[in-house]
C-alpha cells in the first residue's frame, strides 16, 4: 500500500507541532552521556532508544490529542560526516544511522495513531561546526557540498523535508538551501539569536533571510527562529513583508545566554505557562507562523501547553 503524503506546514494555515530539546532532555531528564552532543549514536543502546522512543511518543500523543500534524525531527542534527567521523562512523555507516532515525520516526507515528497525512518526517541538520561559534571562513559552496551528503541520505530515505537548525550564517544556510534544492526536497532554514537580537555573525534576522532568499530564488520552505528565548527574538521582529517568510518557532525554556546555559550542568526549564502565552501572542501578531515546538529545557510539558493556548487562541 503507497504512502500517503502530508500536508507540509507551508502548504496549510493550520498549526503544526514539534518536538523540544531532545538533547538536554536525554542528558538531563535521563542522564544519558552525549559525546560532541550527538544523540543519534544512542540508537545502538537499547535502552537509550527505549528513552528516545518515549520521548517522541509523548510529542506524537500531543499531536494526536490535539488534533495537530507532528513533525518528526532533530535525532539527526550532528550525524553529517564531520560529526560522525568524531564518534568513529564511516559515511556508509552513517547514513544507516541517518536512515535508522527516520524509520523509528514512522515506528512511532503508527504506534501513538498518528495518521499519514499528519506525520511529517523532517531530516534535522546542525551546523558544520559549532552553532554557537562564528564559522565565518565556511563558504555557501563548501555548506553545500558538506551538506549535500546528509540531505541525499535524507532524500533516498523518504523525508518529507530537511530543516537546519541553529545556523548562525547566511552563507551556511544559503548552501543548505542549494543543496536541497538540487536534491528536490523542500528546506528549513531556522536561525539562531544571541542576545543582541542578531546572529552570531552580526546579520540582524532580516538581513539573513533577505540574504538567502536573494541568493537561492527563495528556496526555502519557510524560516524559523530556535535555541533563543522570545524576549530575545520578538523584538527582532516587525510587521514586515520578510517577517511573513518565517514559518516557525523552537524557543529555548531560559533567558540565559548560550554561553551560560552551556556551562551550568543542570536543566533550565523555564515557566512553561509563560511560555506558551508568549507563542499565542507571537502567533496573534504573526499569523504565519504555524509551527511551534521548543528547543533546550523544553519537553513535552511546554509543547502542550503551547498548544493548548495556540489551540484556544485559534
Amino acid at each position: 500500500m503507497p504512502r500517503t503524503e502530508p500536508t507540509l506546514p507551508h502548504q496549510s494555515k493550520d498549526i503544526f507541532l514539534t518536538d523540544g530539546g531532545t538533547e538536554t532532555w536525554l542528558l538531563y531528564k535521563r542522564g544519558f552521556e552525549l559525546p560532541h552532543f550527538s544523540a543519534f549514536h544512542l540508537l545502538n543502546d537499547p535502552t537509550a532508544t527505549a528513552a528516545i522512543r518515549e520521548y517522541y511518543r509523548s510529542f506524537a500523543d500531543i499531536a494526536v490529542r490535539r488534533g495537530t500534524p507532528f513533525i518528526f525531527d532533530s535525532l539527526t542534527y550532528r550525524a553529517s560526516r564531520d560529526w560522525g567521523q568524531l564518534l568513529g562512523y564511516s559515511d556508509a555507516g552513517l547514513a544507516e544511522m541517518n536512515e535508522r532515525c527516520l524509520d523509528l520516526y514512522r515506528e512511532i507515528a503508527v504506534e501513538a495513531g498518528l495518521p499519514q497525512e499528519q506525520t511529517v518526517i523532517s531530516g534535522c541538520i546542525g551546523p558544520k561546526g559549532d552553532a554557537y561559534k562564528t564559522n565565518a571562513t565556511l563558504t555557501a559552496d563548501a555548506a553545500e557540498a558538506y551538506h549535500a551528503e546528509q540531505i541525499a541520505t535524507f532524500k533516498a530515505a523518504g523525508a518529507h523535508i530537511v530543516t537546519a537548525l541553529t545556523l548562525n550564517t547566511s552563507a551556511e544556510a544559503i548552501g543548505i538551501a542549494r543543496a536541497a534544492q538540487s536534491a528536490g526536497i523542500p528546506s528549513v532554514i531556522a536561525f539562531t539569536l544571541e542576545k543582541d537580537r542578531n546572529l552570531r555573525s552580526g546579520e540582524t534576522l532580516r538581513e539573513a533571510i533577505e540574504t538567502v532568499d536573494a541568493a537561492t530564488g527563495a528556496a526555502p520552505a519557510y524560516y524559523m527562529i530556535n535555541c533563543s528565548h522570545p524576549v530575545d527574538f520578538g523584538p527582532a521582529l516587525e510587521q514586515a513583508p520578510w517577517v511573513n517568510r518565517i514559518g516557525g518557532l523552537r524557543a529555548n525554556a531560559s533567558t540565559l545566554d548560550h554561553g551560560t546555559l552551556c556551562q551550568l550542568g543542570h536543566l533550565e526549564e523555564g515557566d512553561p505557562n509563560e511560555l506558551s502565552r508568549q507563542y499565542a501572542d507571537l502567533r496573534d501578531s504573526y499569523p504565519a507562523i504555524n509551527v511551534f515546538g521548543g528547543c533546550c529545557g523544553t519537553d513535552h510539558v511546554h509543547v502542550d501547553k503551547i498548544a493548548g493556548a495556540l489551540l484556544v487562541a485559534a
